[in-house]
């Protein structure tokens, strides 16, 4: 009996000394390669099974990411940085992050009305996306871009720039500007960003795009400006040499005329007139579109689906390139009208 009860005393030793290991630990302790839990708020740390490292921010105030970012960092790369939900954060500033760099900083509904110089300044050889997007940006460190060698996505979605930036880079392939209140978009504005793929600039009231402003990008894939002014579209104004540019929206943007050989380039891609004004398809200005792009969206323009599409509806090839939702101003589906009526009637 004695040598059984010394047996069970020592299993029993062995499995309070094991599970000791199993122990939870103490609140200021920190699993890396993440900082402390408590000295972050109101940031959590996450990171995935590659050790990749996302920092993610909500209900910041002003002056809380200095003190966070005191904070000991074992490691000093994240992938990632999100702030959101954080009215009371009005400006980023140098030394905001401490040392800490980030590939990609991304912004969401904050109070930001300013980022200064070198608020990204441990971040220059490491960054690939700034994504700032519904704040209340009106003065950004644009001088800085050169700074940031491997930048290629710039998002300033939803701010309050009042002027198209100068904007110098040769990695740069994505720029939004878009619900800004910027109303032109200068003729040279893209001569220092040549590599451009993606330009976004829907909502910022823009009126005019002079001949030639897109003519010199070579990268060119997409051009967005949904829900601009533009009313009439004059020779020259989309052009470009890119054998990758595949995109053209130009929805919501009150065009009622276009001239000749305005749109030029759009091979095989996609063009967005719908929800314009546009009343009449000249065969002039239309078939060599119609010779060129793949599909065109007209739904939402008062079209009079007179005479002066007969040449459209008479040909099925050029009639499988419209969208089936265009429809004429008494409500009836371009899709649906009978060539045979336009040969006795045109």
């Amino acid at each position: 009996m004695t040598f059984l009860f010394v047996l069970v005393v020592l299993a029993l030793a062995g499995v309070h000394e094991g599970g000791a290991d199993l122990m939870p630990e103490g609140r200021n302790s920190r699993d890396l390669p993440c900082p402390n839990a408590a000295d972050i708020l109101p940031c959590v740390c996450d990171v995935d099974e590659s050790y990749q490292m996302v920092m993610h921010c909500t209900y910041v105030e002003e002056g809380e990411l200095a003190r966070i970012f005191s904070a000991d960092f074992p490691f000093k790369h994240f992938r990632e940085i999100e702030i959101r939900h954080s009215s009371g954060l009005t400006i980023l500033q140098e030394g905001d992050f401490g040392e800490v760099s980030f590939e990609e900083i991304f912004t969401d509904f904050t109070g930001l009305t300013e980022v200064q110089e070198r608020a990204f300044s441990h971040s220059y050889s490491t960054m690939t996306t700034i994504k700032l997007d519904n704040n209340h940006i009106s003065k950004f460190p644009f001088g800085e871009i050169p700074s940031f060698p491997s930048l290629r996505e710039l998002y300033l979605y939803g701010n309050d720039l009042r002027q198209f930036p100068v904007l110098k880079s040769d990695s740069l392939v994505i720029v939004s500007l878009s619900f800004n209140p910027i109303g032109e978009i200068p003729i040279n504005g893209f001569k220092d960003i040549p590599y451009i793929e993606d330009f976004y600039f829907q909502g910022n009231n823009l009126q005019h795009i002079y001949t030639g402003t897109f003519s010199s990008l070579s990268n060119l894939r997409r051009i967005d400006l949904l829900k601009n002014n533009l009313r009439h579209l004059q020779e020259g104004a989309f052009e470009t040499s890119s054998a990758s540019f595949r995109e053209l929206v130009l929805t919501s943007c009150n065009i009622s005329s276009i001239d000749r050989h305005a749109i030029t380039g759009l091979k095989g891609g996609s063009l967005w007139l719908d929800n314009n004004a546009l009343t009449s398809l000249e065969e002039d200005v239309f078939r060599p579109l119609f010779n060129e792009v793949h599909l065109i969206y007209l739904a939402g323009n008062p079209l009079s689906c007179s005479c002066d599409i007969a040449w459209l509806v008479q040909r099925p090839t050029l009639m499988a390139r419209v969208a089936d939702d265009a429809a004429c101003n008494n409500g009836q589906l371009l899709v649906d009208l009978d060539p045979a009526m336009y040969d006795a009637l045109c």
